[in-house]
């Protein structure tokens, strides 16, 4: 991602020249967004419980890796203000949705006595929906092509799913979902092109970091009625972080 946002820089810097038909201006735009998912299998860790903990490896994961992919599809608004010489500044919002999830699963060995077929240990995670304000300062390279390095608040709504059922035994389970809004930043690097007038075409990468979720799958009633079980919950924690790979076509005003 550094070299990402240095390449971008610098090419703002060699960039600088006169004029600057699609920003230096000023004004408001807005338009339409579709991406993908960059990066997305992120792993899913095992913390707890602690005797969830003393299952061995070959029994319950330690790590799980489910992936976000899909066509993520939103809107963008924003204004540019001029600034110093050839170079620009702006603001812009965006709102995004869209993106599927694929469970990541792992059955492991049998439990003498208890899960004489092993048990399956599953964990999802998955963006609804989700935007970020953000600034940008970029520069003509050319009367028709504009790059931008771009930074600032990200927020999106999510939900961690994480599953334990013994295999032959489905109501022997444990089960946990969690939604809640997490925040973070998010930054980047883009680049503009203008096919008409007041039309342009965006191409852009955006790194976010939201933070850490954790979701308990606790034991339903069969298994707190068993002695041996209860007390031994699955407990996960997962990051959403990632990049998103976008293109959008925007109208100026």
């Amino acid at each position: 991602m550094r070299r990402i946002l240095l390449a971008a820089t610098a090419a703002i810097t060699l960039g600088c020249s006169a004029g600057s038909a699609l920003a230096q201006d000023g004004g408001v735009y807005g338009g339409v967004l579709i991406g993908s998912q960059v990066g997305s299998e992120r792993n899913v860790d095992t913390i707890g419980t602690t005797a969830f903990n003393t299952l061995v490896p070959n029994i319950a994961p330690r790590q799980l890796k489910p992936k976000v992919e899909g066509v993520t599809y939103g809107a963008v608004i924003g204004m540019n203000f001029g600034g110093d010489g050839a170079l620009v500044l702006g603001v812009e919002a965006d709102v995004i949705g869209g993106g599927d999830y694929k469970a990541a699963s792992f059955s492991g060995a049998p439990i003498p006595g208890l899960a004489p077929a092993g048990i399956t240990t599953s964990a999802t995670k998955e963006y609804k929906l989700r935007g970020s304000l953000r600034g940008r300062l970029g520069a003509s390279l050319t009367d028709d092509i504009f790059v931008y390095s771009t930074g600032g608040i990200a927020l999106a709504q999510v939900e961690t799913k994480a599953s334990v059922v013994a295999n032959g035994a489905p109501t022997v389970a444990w089960n946990g979902v969690k939604k809640e809004t997490l925040t973070g930043w998010t930054i980047g690097a883009g680049a503009e092109f203008q096919i008409n007038d007041g039309i342009l075409l965006r191409g852009e990468y955006l790194y976010t970091d939201l933070g850490d979720s954790t979701v308990t799958a606790a034991g339903n009633s069969t298994v707190r009625g068993i002695a041996a079980l209860n007390g031994i919950d699955y407990v996960a924690r997962t990051d959403y972080r990632g990049g998103e790979v976008r293109a959008g076509l925007l109208v100026s005003f």
